[in-house]
This record gives C-alpha cells, structure tokens and sequence, in this order.
C-alpha cells in the first residue's frame, strides 16, 4: 500500500530487488543522522530485500523483454550533506554499488548507469508505454489544490483583519459644516481617551466607562465576510474530489446515500487493485528469475478482489461456488478475511483434540431430530390430485421458472 501512495505523489514508481549479502557493519555507536536512516537487516542465510529508488535519479531509457529499462544517476552520490558516503552507499543495490566504485576510478565514463531490469520493479500511471514519465493522481486536480490554498489564505487574512478592527470618532458638528462643537484641546482629550478604553476593552475580569461630549458618534469600518459562506468551501472540495476520481461525500460521509458512497469507494478500490496486480505482477518475475531460477516450479501471488466494501458479497460467491460447484475452502476462508493457513491449524488442533468429542453441541430444535426423518409418507391418501402426481411421477418433472 505504501507503494499506491507512493503513485499518487510521484510520476515514476522504482524498486531493485536485492539478493546479495548486506555489508557487514559493527560499529556500537552512532550518529542522530544514522540513527534516523532506515536499511534492510536480514540473516547471513536469506539475503533478500525491495530497494526504493529515488524516482529523481532515474529515467526509463528503453523496453526490453516487455519490461521498463531504467538507468540510474550515480551523481546521486557526489552531494552527501550530512551522511557518509559509505552509508549512504549501504543502503542500495551492489550493482549500483559497484558502478559507483568502477566511475570512481575512472571518471570519463557517464554518470547514468543501465540497471538490469531482470530485478527492477518500475510503474507508472496515467500515461502510455512510450512516455518516460507518469502522470501522478494529483496532478488533474493541482489547480484547485492550489486554488484551495489560495482560498484557506486569504479567510486568514479576513480573520486577521476582523481581530484587528478599526475604529473611528466623529465629534460633535460646529455651527458651520466642517468644524467641531469641541476644542483642539478638547477633541484631543476625548481622542486619547476614547482610544484607551477601546485597546484595553480585550481585559476579561473588568468593566470599562468613559463618557462622550453630546453628539459624538463611535463606530467601526465593517469586513465583509461573506468568504465563510459552507457553500463555497463545499463547492471547492467538490471540485477537488471529482478531479481525483471519487465524490467529496467518500470522505466526509455526508449529504449522499450509503449506496452512492459504497459505489464511489469500489471505484477508489478498484483502481488501487489495478496498481496492486501491476506491482505484484512485476515483483514475482523479479523472484523468479532472481530466487527460484525454475521455470516448473514458479511462483504467483495474487490478491483476492475483495475488500471491506464487497466482503459480504464475496464471501457469499465462494459459499456458493463451494456449496454448489467445485469452490476452493481456502478462497471461501480468506474471503472472510481470515488467513487459510491460520484457519486449518484451528482446525487441526480442534481435530487432534476431539473437540467435537469433548463439546457437544446443545439439543435444540436445529440439532436434534428423531429416527425417522422428514415428513412421514402417507401411502393410503385417497386424495384425487395425489393420485394423478403419483401416476405421472409429477413431482421428479423439471418445473419452468417464471
């Protein structure tokens, strides 16, 4: 799942499988940076990890076999800010490895190094086999994305402008228009006042009072804040979640119909299915070819198209493959949910220790039934109708289904 993530950010999915021995390392003490660097640790007799590649450093430069062939940058290695180049190195492929060290000794050969795409695992979505790059999931939906914060800022900005609100006085009118009622001297003095009244009214615990000459009026300058209407941000997200693939109500699980909903999400899980089957497809031809190295005797994974959306109904499709045709237990058991092999073990531990033995199911009308099965026979009906069915066998005829 990490990896369908991974799909939704970036244009290029790159994994190396590695076989090859892990470089041994016995240093006790480390730095904060080694600490937080994160790489594959397996026994001395199974040797075996997926590398991520980062997908900045690596182009596709051909097809073959019906695989991507990739080349990658060994300049990814000159720029080590922090990070020794000996771990840095640890942490990728020997084939790499090994490229890195032969450039060393020898700097007219190029830096972008064909990697061998026998154990490559290389995806990319929304575009088609001749493109080198992908296209991300986000990227049809990047200009509302940005629209979105762009929107989110400016509400800030109306939040900020309506804490710091502006206040204005207007003094009494003089006997011509234009002048005041109040002196120089007064007009300053209710000013100052009326200022600190106003920056002091935040002080919770006290009640401030402070008195106007007769006609002054106090108000203050008005923000529109029509920008916190729901309808608008409702229509924001909206147009998002269709860019993406699947309504806003997926998420929010609101303002649709659980059928709707439950539509939506297989159409989510669907396409995360398909990346599934491509990845699983390209990681078991890495195994075979790397680790089994037999062609009768290969292995396959695959992943059962059933999830929390479509569990009930699966689970009745193997009940009736199984009850009525030649269904497998196992794919009835994982359908549930439930790993096989985890179920069979019960099994055979209940089996081993006669549970049906030691445990006896209650007597009740489902579990209890007399000798004679069924509902009795009446061999000496007189009824005229029972008579003919008998006669013609009616009741072993193939009845039509209307």
């Amino acid at each position: 799942m990490i990896c369908c993530f991974e799909l939704c950010l970036t244009v290029l999915l790159c994994h190396n499988l590695e076989t090859s021995s892990n470089l041994s390392n016995n240093q006790k003490f480390m730095t904060d940076f080694e600490v937080k660097s994160i790489s594959e640790i397996n026994s001395t007799k199974f040797n075996i990890s997926v590398c991520n590649l980062p997908a900045d450093y690596i182009q596709i430069v051909g097809i073959k076999n019906g695989n991507y062939q990739i080349a990658f940058d060994l300049n990814y290695f000159t720029n080590c800010k922090g990070e020794k180049l000996e771990n840095k190195l640890r942490r990728y492929p020997k084939e790499i490895r090994d490229a890195f060290y032969k450039r060393s000794q020898n700097a007219e050969f190029p830096n972008w190094f064909v990697i061998d795409n026998s154990r490559t695992i290389v995806l990319k979505i929304r575009s088609s086999r001749e493109e080198k790059w992908g296209r991300p999931l986000v990227l049809q939906a990047i200009q509302d994305i940005l629209y979105s914060d762009y929107w989110t800022n400016t509400k800030r900005n109306v939040l900020s402008e309506i804490n710091s609100r502006i206040f204005y006085m207007e003094f009494p009118q003089g006997k011509e228009p234009g002048t005041s009622a109040l002196t120089q001297t007064q007009q300053k003095q209710q000013h100052e006042m009326v200022k600190n009244r106003i920056l002091k009214r935040g002080n919770s615990g006290r009640t401030n009072f402070f008195s106007v000459a007769s006609g002054t009026k106090i108000n203050k300058l008005d923000v529109d804040t029509s920008l916190f209407r729901d309808e608008c941000e409702k229509d924001l997200k909206n147009d998002i979640c269709t860019d993406l693939g699947f309504a806003a109500s997926l998420l929010s699980g609101t303002s649709s119909s659980y059928s709707s909903q439950q539509n939506n999400l297989q159409l989510v899980i669907s396409q995360v299915y398909s990346w599934v089957e491509s990845i699983s497809y390209k990681l078991v031809k890495a195994i075979n070819q790397n680790i089994i190295r037999d062609t009768e005797n290969q292995v396959d994974i695959y992943y059962l198209p059933c999830s929390i959306v479509n569990r009930k109904e699966f689970v009745n499709q193997m009940k009736e493959l199984y009850t009525l045709g030649h269904g497998s237990l196992s794919a009835w058991i994982a359908s549930t949910g439930i790993n096989p092999d985890a179920y069979l073990s019960l099994m055979e531990m209940e089996k081993i220790e006669q549970w049906d033995e030691k445990f006896k199911p209650h007597l009740t009308s489902f579990t209890a039934s007399s000798n004679n099965n069924g509902r009795p026979e009446n061999t000496d009906s007189i009824n005229e109708n029972t008579i003919k069915s008998k006669s013609n066998n009616s009741n072993n005829i193939p009845k039509v289904t209307r």
